[in-house]
Parts: C-alpha cells; sequence; structure tokens
C-alpha cells in the first residue's frame, strides 16, 4: 500500500515521519507527513520524528494478533 502525505497529500517516496504536538497534555496534532512536509514541522517548532511504514495493508499485519470479537 502506498502512503500519501496528510498535509500536502503528495506520494512519500523515502522517508515517513509523524508530526506531532501537544498542549497540556493533549494531543492536537498527529500526522504522518513526507520529507519536505517535516522539515517546514520543524521549522515551525513542532515534534517530527522518522517512521517506519509498512507495505501490509493494516488488516494483514494485524490478523492473528487479537481474537476474534465475533467468533469465526
Amino acid at each position: 500500500m502506498k502512503r500519501s502525505c496528510e498535509h500536502c497529500r503528495e506520494l512519500i517516496v523515502g522517508s515517513a515521519y509523524r508530526v506531532t504536538s501537544k498542549e497540556d497534555g493533549i494531543t492536537l496534532l498527529n500526522m504522518v507527513v513526507c520529507s519536505l512536509c517535516s522539515m517546514e514541522a520543524k521549522r515551525l517548532r513542532l515534534h517530527a520524528e522518522e517512521i517506519s511504514v509498512s507495505t501490509k495493508p493494516s488488516s494483514l499485519r494485524n490478523r492473528g494478533s487479537h481474537p476474534s470479537r465475533l467468533g469465526i
């Protein structure tokens, strides 16, 4: 699955970054962005860290890790 930047909507090529902002323990911002948008976030003094983006869809990645609620 290809990821797109949640800020500029461009395809993320290379590293992805999580940009977050909290105030008084409340998360105000939590986005996965491209490297260019992460640089802009850092310039604005927001927290940005490189993350690993899996190519597997989350439904396949989590299969078997949680018991089925439906009992199927």
